[in-house]
């Protein structure tokens, strides 16, 4: 496995970071939505970043990541 570099590991870690908090804000724009198709849209944007994270750390603990 390549040894990540003490600046990937804070570019991984500032990545991590702004998925969760994509997640956590279509999440909450999702629920204050009255308009079904918007608030769809907003949901689907949070589940492709809780994805995203999800692989990520799943690369990260597999030592995957090259």
């Amino acid at each position: 496995m390549h040894h990540l570099t003490q600046r990937e590991l804070l570019y991984l870690e500032d990545f991590l970071k702004a998925e969760q908090l994509a997640y956590k804000s279509m999440n909450f724009f999702a629920d204050q939505c009255t308009d079904p198709s918007i608030k769809r849209l907003c949901q689907d944007s949070a589940q492709s970043h809780r994805q995203n994270y999800q692989t990520m750390v799943k690369h990260l603990a597999a030592g995957t990541l090259q």
